[in-house]
């Protein structure tokens, strides 16, 4: 008996190969993503952990006058710390005539820190007179050692041999600060030289202490024993888990840990559910056959582990190339994300407990899946299993047709294609279910694919509204303005604040930015949440993050401390902006005054006049201006975000596609089974005279009406997928949203019912080749 079943399934899973084939391509993307989320996720969990540890990334930094003091101290405390003492300075760098904002940072002459190594990439360490180049601005530029930069000394642009370039870890990601996480190479750079360099001729040099933990299990205890002794001496102290680039690079990877954790399980949860409409209608066409097996003495649980076995040889089908597929693809992601770091070394290894739990998450899937299925078949009763088609529930006039009356004078093969759609409720169900599936995965990854280009689009293109900004040199903001109104290529411009600043609320606090405007500024446009649009001398508008973030609503206070001076201010909340980056805080720049007395401002914002067409040229001849340190563009940060988000773009391009392929599949199953479970009636009406061509467009006609019955349920499903996927997602206080265009549920729609044509062409051939004598016979039983 046994070895009757095992010929059976054989037998049966030939048979129906390709929507058996289908089934396993779902499982295997199932496991796929799996695989290659968890690996990357792990890889890059790992790289990074490595390559810290290799560089020493400080476990705290100590900023601040007599910070050097403090080392003997430091070096006392749990950890057995490492010391470094060295100097920072915030300084204008001239490349190839390019003018922007950079950061100067001391290293030991012709020799490797202690602590925050350089993994020098090209060249030599920095020797007197000569820099090193972090290497992200010696890629962007093109720098070779031997060539020359200017930096911005107390006397002026001076020129620096370059001795070669260097990745460091505290800038593997380039932020020049938590608050500006995304900068460009036109925007910000990092050089190191000698500190007695920097001390001697660099404006504003900042003492500092960087502190690493060899005994790394007690890095904890240095970090909170350094934080006491610096607060006790009144200086400033960063944690690693503060620094800029490490939080930036933790937050990237924690979120994609959050999708490898969650995307997957869609991919599985939509394996299921193919899996298990495929199971059932095998056991509703076989309902003959399980009752003659009943009736020959097999027993139910026999019958059960029978039909279990079509789901797990679905699942032992697709694990193996899933398997192999998702190690593929998470070495390559790992490869890919490292590289554009441009990390010195990166971990790719082979995860066993990953791929196993794949492969059992797979085989719990197929056996979920067949459970019920297989279920049915062992309660059949021989005489009602022994009847071919099941009786039909309802008669007479269908829903379509009471709610279209004018159906009634249509011929009768078309009231009969309107009666079958819900004559069977449950085939229809399965097929509706079906297409809603595979609508609501395509959906879920083009929303977020179109969710990055929209923000992007919707900051840059609609809030930012300036051309580009002029950093100026402390209290040179006016000079410049002035001069800036008068360039014939400059169609306004007005002054701008920003100010690095600690808020606190009820015990929480938030680093970022107060960005000071005038009261009727033209460069920002402000969308309101809740509260105010508009700066007004009353009180503060706040990014929508920081609304959960600090715990705030409209109309409580919230201190505001700026980080260099200690300056502070309570301040009402006059409303929370809708802004999808970094939540900064807007002030009137009358009210700031106001509130604290004069406060230089930064920069100039400028807007261009339409037609300028070499902003190069206008950047050169406006960073010549007396007093400008660095033009800032705009279109140039906008092409740096769409930059950094391609990575985040190509995995969601793959799951897209992976989402395609299943629906594909799925669409392929739900469109051949409501075929095959006609295949007798559509026998009797072919043995009656109809056309072969008649009843393939009647049966078309069917599916595409199920199909359109099913996309708005997918596309809704698909919508609230997404969302609830992004709701998950958040870096640097920043909560992304939904922002899906307006004609992607069209392109969607369109897209699934074309599948859906496509995906019959196979099946609607059988109805051509149908056997008439063989259905009549089995139908006369």
């Amino acid at each position: 008996m046994s070895r009757a079943l095992l010929r059976k399934l054989r037998r049966d899973l030939w048979r129906q190969r390709w929507q058996f084939l289908a089934v396993a391509a779902i499982l295997a993307i199932g496991v796929a993503a799996f695989v290659a989320a968890s690996d990357a996720y792990h890889n890059l969990d790992r790289s990074f952990a490595r390559a810290y540890d290799e560089q020493k990334l400080p476990d705290a930094t100590i900023s601040g006058p007599g910070a050097a003091e403090l080392s003997s101290a430091l070096a006392r405390l749990p950890g057995e710390p490492e010391v470094e003492v060295r100097h920072q300075s915030e300084v204008g760098i001239r490349v190839h005539g390019r003018a922007f904002l950079g950061r100067a940072i001391g290293v030991p002459e012709a020799a490797q820190p202690g602590v925050a190594k350089l993994a020098v990439r090209s060249g030599a360490l920095p020797s007197a007179g000569r820099v090193v180049v972090e290497q992200h601005l010696a890629d962007h530029y093109d720098l070779r050692p031997g060539e020359s930069i200017e930096l911005l000394t107390a006397s002026g642009w001076q020129a620096m041999p370059v001795s070669g370039s260097a990745l460091s870890a505290e800038y593997f990601w380039p932020a020049r600060s938590s608050q500006e996480i995304m900068t460009t190479p036109e925007h910000f750079g990092v050089v190191f030289l000698p500190d007695s360099d920097l001390v001697g001729k660099l404006p504003d040099p900042v003492e500092q202490v960087a502190v690493y933990a060899k005994d790394r299990a007690a890095a904890g205890q240095l970090v909170q024993a350094a934080e006491r002794l610096a607060r006790e001496h009144g200086l400033q102290l960063v944690p690693r888990d503060q620094q800029p680039s490490y939080r930036a690079l933790q937050d990237d990877v924690s979120a994609f840990g959050t999708f490898a954790n969650l995307l997957p399980w869609l991919f599985l949860a939509a394996a299921v559910l193919g899996t298990y409409v495929l199971l059932s209608r095998v056991v509703a066409a076989q309902r003959a056959v399980i009752g003659t097996l009943v009736a020959n003495g097999f027993s139910p649980a026999r019958l059960r582990r029978h039909y279990l076995g079509y789901g797990l040889a679905c699942a032992l089908l697709g694990i193996v190339p899933g398997l192999a597929a998702g190690y593929l693809l998470g070495g390559w992601i790992t490869t890919r994300y490292t590289r554009a770091l441009g990390l010195p070394l990166h971990v790719s290894a082979l995860h066993p407990l990953t791929l196993v739990i794949a492969t059992a998450a797979a085989l719990a899937a197929a056996a979920i899946a067949a459970w019920a299925p297989a279920r049915a078949a062992a309660r059949m009763r021989p005489a009602e299993a022994m009847r071919v088609t099941p009786p039909a529930g309802h008669t007479g006039r269908s829903v379509v047709e009471r709610l279209v009356p004018p159906l009634k004078h249509a011929p009768a093969r078309w009231r009969m294609t309107a009666r079958a759609v819900l004559r069977n409720r449950r085939r229809a169900i399965f097929t509706v279910t079906g297409v809603a599936v595979s609508v609501s995965l395509v959906m879920v990854f083009a929303g977020l694919r179109d969710t990055v280009t929209t923000l992007i689009d919707r900051q840059y293109d609609r809030i930012t509204l300036q051309d580009a900004e002029i950093a100026t040199a402390p209290g040179a903001a006016d000079a410049v303005l002035a001069r800036v109104r008068q360039d014939p290529d400059v169609a306004a411009a007005e002054p701008v604040g920003r100010y690095e600043v600690v808020l606190s609320a009820g015990g929480r606090h938030y680093d970022t930015l107060v960005i000071s405007l005038p009261p009727t500024t033209q460069m920002h446009r402000f969308t309101a949440k809740s509260g105010s649009n508009q700066l007004s001398g009353n009180g503060l508008l706040l990014g929508s993050g920081l609304r959960d973030t600090l715990g705030l609503a409209v109309g409580d206070t919230v201190d505001v401390a700026e980080t260099s001076t200690g300056q502070h201010i309570s301040a009402p909340v006059a409303g929370f902006v809708d802004e999808p980056l970094s939540p900064v805080v807007y002030m009137s720049s009358d009210y700031l005054r106001q509130s604290i007395g004069p406060v230089p401002d930064t920069g100039v914002l400028v807007r261009l006049r339409p037609g300028v067409t070499d902003e190069r040229a206008v950047s050169d001849r406006l960073t010549a201006v007396p007093g400008a340190v660095a033009y800032l563009s705009t279109a140039t940060l906008a092409s740096s975000m769409r930059q950094a988000f391609a990575m985040y773009d190509t995995l969601v391009g793959i799951m897209l596609a992976f989402a395609i392929v299943m629906a594909a599949a799925l669409l392929f199953n739900a469109m051949s089974a409501n075929i095959g479970e006609r295949l007798g009636e559509l026998g009797a009406l072919r043995a009656a005279g109809m056309g072969s061509g008649m009843l393939s467009r009647l049966i078309a006609v069917e599916n595409l009406l199920l199909a359109v019955i099913g996309i708005p349920v997918g596309v809704g499903c698909g919508i609230l997928l997404a969302r609830w996927l992004l709701s998950t997602y958040e870096n640097q206080g920043a909560h992304l949203e939904l922002a899906m265009r307006s004609l992607t549920p069209m392109f969607v729609a369109i897209a699934v019912l074309t599948a859906a044509v496509a995906v019959q062409l196979p099946a609607l051939r059988r109805v051509r080749g149908l056997d008439i004598a063989r259905i009549v016979r089995e139908r006369s039983l």
